[in-house]
This record gives C-alpha cells, structure tokens and sequence, in this order.
C-alpha cells in the first residue's frame, strides 16, 4: 500500500524500532508496533481499542493521512486536542531524502 509518508517514533531522542514493543501487550503499544511495521491500517484497529489519550488521536490523524483520507485525519487531530499527553513519545515523518518534524502542542 502507497503511503505518503512514514510514520517514526522517538522516545528522549532515540528512534525506536518494533522490537522496542514486542513484549509490550497494551492496545497502544501494539498499535505502535504496527506503525513501525508500516501496517497502517491494522495500527488503526488497536489505536481504536486504546485508551483515550492526545497520542491516540494524534497518530490516528497522521495514519489517515499517510493513507490519503484528509477529512478523517482532520477530525482526528481536532479530537487530539481534547486529551492530554499521557506518554515520552514524539512522532516524526519520513519523506524519501527529506524527514520533517511533526507538529506538537
């Protein structure tokens, strides 16, 4: 599946990979997992079965637009800013020979 960008994820500076959530067992983590995996639309499933947090809905939005649906993504992020962070994670976007950081609050 064509995607517009990858999704990266750091923690305190360091880019993680998908063996840094393999024995994490929580809906988020394994959403995590997935993103990293570049199996966006299984990511979905379990970032729905998370629990409610900013991350959540953050990613939700990034996902739904590396996958092209704007309309989604947008509500997604205007839902994001209901929540607070809950956690150390931070989310960057590759582009081919380009990497941008994503927006934060």
């Amino acid at each position: 599946m064509r995607v517009k960008f990858r999704i990266a994820i750091y923690k305190e500076g360091i880019k993680l990979k998908k063996s840094d959530f393999v024995d994490k067992r929580d809906a988020f983590s394994i959403a995590l997992r997935y993103i990293l995996e570049f199996k966006y639309l299984e990511s979905t499933k379990w970032l729905m079965l998370s629990e409610d947090s900013y991350e959540k809905y953050f990613l939700l939005g990034l996902v739904n637009t590396a996958l092209g649906q704007e309309s989604q993504a947008k509500e997604f992020f205007q839902e994001a800013e209901k929540y607070p962070k809950k956690t150390p994670y931070t989310f960057e976007l590759e582009y081919t020979n380009i990497t941008n950081t994503a927006e934060r609050r």
